[in-house]
């Protein structure tokens, strides 16, 4: 009986990897009870709000927390109430059954609802407050994982990977997450764009 070695292509390799990390450090931060996230949000929300180029930021896009992510809504309140140009992720479905996000300005907090099949909030998708790529100085980025050289991977839609290629070169991408979220390294490939920060509970990288 002959057996042939079926190998995986180095593509699809690279896709069942990335599904396993980012299955492992999901899980583990949905253990982190909410008095614990919460807190642990604060010490970001401190680290973050201290980067002098987000002090002086005039335009900052700005993901919305679901889950156990890092607690964001806080910080699109504070930026709000300072007079900034706040928008946040809001994804336009096509009928073929792709999505596309779009970065839409909020004035008030109000504007967001749970919209989405997921239940995340976002505003109404209206034209006129679609904030173009390049418009902004700086954007705040979720993530499940991150390593030392500051490269992230999401959770599998591609949704900030194709944005943030539009980004102007003086826009700063700049990732949250716990610490035990950041590894030395994730596989990744050459077309991924690295953050240009990543703010934890602990350290600024």
């Amino acid at each position: 009986m002959n057996c042939t070695l079926f190998i995986l292509p180095t593509e699809r390799k690279l896709g069942i990897i990335k599904s396993e990390i980012r299955k492992q450090y999901l899980g583990l931060r949905d253990n982190l009870d909410r008095c614990e996230l919460l807190n642990r949000s604060e010490s970001i929300y401190c680290r973050l709000m201290a980067v002098q180029a987000v002090i002086e930021a005039r335009t900052i896009m700005c993901f919305v927390s679901f889950g156990s992510e890092v607690h964001t809504h806080g910080l699109i309140r504070s930026w709000l109430s300072q007079g900034k140009r706040v928008s946040v992720p809001c994804l336009e479905k096509h009928k073929d059954g792709n999505s596309r996000m779009h970065a839409v300005q909020i004035r008030d907090f109000s504007q967001l609802k749970a919209r989405g099949s997921f239940g995340i909030l976002e505003p109404l998708l209206a034209e006129s407050d679609i904030v173009s790529p390049q418009e902004h100085d700086v954007i705040i980025v979720p993530g499940s994982v991150f390593d030392e050289n500051r490269n992230r991977m999401g959770y599998g839609g591609g949704f900030y990977d194709r944005y943030l290629t539009g980004t102007s070169d003086r826009c700063l991408n700049i990732g949250l997450c716990f610490d035990f979220q950041v590894i030395a390294h994730i596989p990744h490939e050459n077309h991924d764009i690295p953050l240009d920060l990543i703010v934890t509970e602990k350290r600024i990288i």
